[in-house]
């Protein structure tokens, strides 16, 4: 059986999922080929996530450079190379954990009669897009309904999505929402170091209390709101943020022109690169309280998942999944972090209370249902039950929210 995974795009988040997908397809499939852009197999993250896996894989650099803006018009061309890739690959099953451009016009080809992909060939795809009714406006509302049923009509056998509330909207749709699965991001579990050995291996001082992000430090990020926020909730000389990530000019010049006075005295640390595996890790076990200060975004944090892991209590903006999230699971705490007094109050509140912070059974089943090899085995669901191989059996969200009280579930 031969089994192709279709992936357009390498930066980011993109080959990862490859990489802790490729395990678990490969232990019930023989006939592995993953389609690649030739940008994408000559880049690092080919080298470091991707490379290992040959020649038991085969990787086809055949798909053309695509813009990730996703602007209409290069969705739909997307979405012709996918198909061009089918009928040159000829495959039994088609995998795309990154297909929010190739899935905007399955629908529209399925309902013409020319099948999601040629030859009506089964076909998942994993969708990272979508609100959910907890962070919706009305337009967005409008536009979160006709985004589910364009997927509920593209004829995939099923669509993983990321984002638990636009997965629980898409529930609601009656037999519209059976093809709708919650997919994991894959998060793996840390070595548990302590605070202090952190904070050793990575040359900082190892006393007082820190909060801090370890991330891309791009626009998104509030990094200006959260180290004004810090100045007001505490002047203790030993209370510490880290900032760990490849930073943007903005931020640099941010932090050069207004915030140098704590740089000088060692209370703001600044790790500007790219971190290796490793070394992201170990930024948040350095942590007392992880810190996601995004504005406006209303999807899955990886960042917050990977604090859970490390084992740190998290502070988030208040709203959309990473709200949901901090509140069903008892995680920390929340607040709109574009208001000043309120992000001030709460990083005075969460480095106060941080050692009080214990994972529950819950937590423990959140972590166990966003591991790799649980990625991967949701993925091979359906192909595992045709192949002569068996797959481990993935958890399911249900089995996650079955560790809650009732009321719990429902929070936003």
């Amino acid at each position: 059986m031969r089994v192709l995974v279709n992936q357009q795009y390498h930066l980011g988040h993109h080959y990862q999922y490859i990489e802790h997908l490729l395990p678990a397809l490969t232990a019930v499939v023989d006939d592995v080929v993953v389609a690649v852009t030739p940008a994408g197999q000559a880049s690092d993250q080919f080298k470091s996530f991707l490379a290992p896996f040959q020649p038991r894989v085969r990787f086809e650099a055949i798909l053309p450079e695509a813009d990730p803006s996703y602007a209409m018009g290069e969705r739909l061309r997307v979405h012709r190379d996918l198909r061009e890739v089918v009928r040159t690959i000829d495959p039994a099953y088609v995998l795309i954990p990154s297909g929010d451009a190739q899935a905007t016009a399955m629908a529209p080809y399925r309902l013409l009669g020319r099948g999601s992909v040629p030859g009506s060939i089964p076909c998942e795809i994993g969708v990272h897009f979508g609100t959910g009714l907890a962070a919706a406006t009305a337009s967005v509302r409008v536009r979160d309904r006709l985004n589910l049923l364009n997927l509920a009509l593209s004829g995939a056998v099923r669509i993983h999505l990321v984002n638990l509330l636009f997965y629980e909207q898409a529930r609601s749709l009656g037999r519209f929402g059976r093809r709708f699965v919650l997919m994991p991001h894959p998060v793996a579990m840390p070595a548990r170091m302590t605070k202090r050995d952190s904070r050793h291996l990575l040359g900082l001082p190892e006393d007082g209390r820190y909060i801090g992000l370890a991330a891309s430090l791009d626009a998104r990020k509030a990094v200006g709101e959260f180290l004004q926020a810090f100045r007001s909730a505490t002047s203790a000389a030993d209370d510490r943020v880290l900032l760990a990530g490849r930073m943007n000019q903005t931020h640099v010049r941010l932090i050069e022109q207004q915030h140098g006075d704590l740089v000088k005295q060692g209370r703001l640390i600044v790790l500007n690169a790219f971190l290796d595996q490793p070394t992201f890790q170990a930024a948040l076990r350095a942590l007392d309280v992880v810190c996601t200060p995004y504005p406006r975004f209303a999807g899955l944090s990886s960042t917050l998942l990977e604090g859970v892991a490390a084992g740190r209590p998290i502070l988030a903006n208040d709203f959309g999944w990473s709200r949901a999230i901090v509140r069903r699971f008892s995680l920390g705490w929340t607040c709109d972090v574009l208001d000043h007094e309120r992000f001030s109050s709460a990083i005075r509140l969460a480095l106060d209370r941080s050692g009080e912070y214990v994972e529950s059974e819950a937590t423990r089943r959140l972590l166990r249902f966003h591991t790799p090899e649980n990625f991967g085995a949701s993925w091979v669901d359906s192909i595992s039950r045709t192949s002569a191989q068996s797959a481990k059996t993935a958890v399911d969200w249900q089995w996650v929210e079955e560790a809650l009280p009732e009321p719990m579930r429902h929070l936003y």
